[in-house]
């Protein structure tokens, strides 16, 4: 099959005006699914053959304008037979072959990725052949498809095309997978003028001057100003500013971009979010502190301001805690003088947090329990001792910054 005047004219304007041409080359394995109705004008005597739907080939000669749009020729061939015809119609195994010419259109979306559908729309000629007959009719394509490029020069290509035969209104379904090959970049030649020679003195011979060489441009992509060659991110966004090796600037090494980084200071060794901000663990903080009393009193003994000491440091270190202050007596004495004593011990413990280490009272609540909360045998001198006594217990939350292992 011969290239028709409009096919090269649609085909090749374009390449010759343009100063950067991609073309491409792809070899196709085709399955064919015949209209039922194709081959009526083969029946005779009211018998109609069927034609079997059928492997075939195909090739695609195109040019890619832009990495999403290209225009191609496109010739492919089947061979095939009818069948399920009596014997007597003399249809039965019937040679058939079905040939296409067109010039399509595609536009891929996503056509930076690895993966990019597109979509195609062309119109040629189809014919079909017989032994005794041919047919040549105008058909129209349509067609949804994707590369898989393994890299810059090749890609796998799926395509399923609907071939709509306009002159007998006939449509035919088309599933093909092929093989694109793209050489690269031909960049146009440029052709500089060179000045003219003077003429030599008549007995010397004349001196002929050498061209200059054409310089092409190397290709960057993503226009980052890497060339790809040398570009190990070749897909960075347009305006962000790039390293030597083409990939976006990471001033705080926390493994988000400047420009995806809300929180462009990070401390070295922090775990961080994917808005490059530090990752925060809110931990549950709790102490317990226990201050013992002699008998009847609510007085702190020096020996214990140390373990009261102890709760002001951690209430200083987190300042969303807070502190409890539970009093408690022996079994001794009546239930109401032993209530007041428990409270009374409780606020001499908070009194010492205050005064003496400064902790604001807001945040110290103090209660007498009095004897209703034992935890030793009250009918012992040694148990009476231990449950004569004043826990401060901390509890709240603090949060700290999440750091890397070593």
């Amino acid at each position: 099959m011969k290239l028709n005047t409009l096919a090269l004219a649609l085909l090749l304007t374009p390449i010759a005006g343009s100063a950067l041409a991609e073309v491409t080359f792809t070899p196709f394995a085709t399955y064919r699914h015949f209209d039922n109705q194709t081959v009526e004008k083969l029946s005779a005597g009211g018998v109609t053959p069927d034609i079997k739907g059928k492997e075939g080939y195909g090739l695609s000669l195109g040019y890619r304008f832009t990495p999403a749009f290209g225009l191609e020729a496109h010739v492919a061939r089947t061979e095939t037979k009818t069948e399920n015809t009596p014997v007597v119609a003399g249809f039965n195994g019937l040679n058939i072959r079905g040939d296409r010419l067109s010039v399509d259109g595609y536009y891929a979306f996503n056509a930076e990725s690895k993966f990019s559908p597109y979509v195609l729309l062309g119109a040629g000629q189809g014919r079909i052949k017989t032994p005794g007959t041919s047919a040549q009719d105008t058909i129209v394509n349509a067609g949804l498809g994707a590369f898989y490029r393994f890299n810059d020069k090749v890609a796998l290509r799926m395509e399923a095309r609907e071939v709509f035969n306009s002159d007998e209104d006939l449509n035919d379904a088309v599933a093909m997978l092929g093989l694109e090959f793209s050489p690269g970049a031909v960049a146009a030649a440029v052709v500089q003028q060179s000045e003219p020679v003077q003429q030599p003195e008549p007995e010397q011979a004349p001196v002929e001057e050498q061209a200059a060489p054409v310089a092409v441009a190397p290709i960057d992509t993503d226009g980052d100003g890497v060339p790809d060659s040398a570009d190990k991110c070749s897909s960075t966004p347009a305006g962000v500013q790039v390293d030597g090796m083409g990939c976006p600037l990471d001033d705080d090494a926390d493994g988000v971009p400047n420009y995806l980084d809300k929180c462009p200071s990070t401390a070295a060794g922090v775990v961080v979010d994917t808005n490059g901000c530090d990752k925060i663990l809110t931990e549950t903080i709790s102490q317990e502190l226990k201050i013992n009393f002699d008998s009847g009193k609510a007085v702190v003994k020096d020996e214990y301001k140390a373990e009261a000491e102890k709760v002001a440091a951690l209430l200083k270190q987190y300042p969303s805690t807070s502190v409890e202050i539970q009093g408690h007596t022996d079994s001794s004495g009546k239930k109401a003088s032993n209530d007041k004593l428990s409270q009374d011990r409780a606020d001499a413990v908070k009194g010492v947090l205050v005064s003496d280490f400064g902790i604001d009272a807001g945040r110290i609540t103090a209660t007498g329990y009095g004897s209703a909360q034992p935890i030793a045998d009250n009918k012992t001198v040694e148990g009476r001792a231990q449950n004569r006594r004043v826990i401060a217990v901390v509890s709240g939350e603090a949060k700290r910054v999440i750091r890397k292992k070593k």
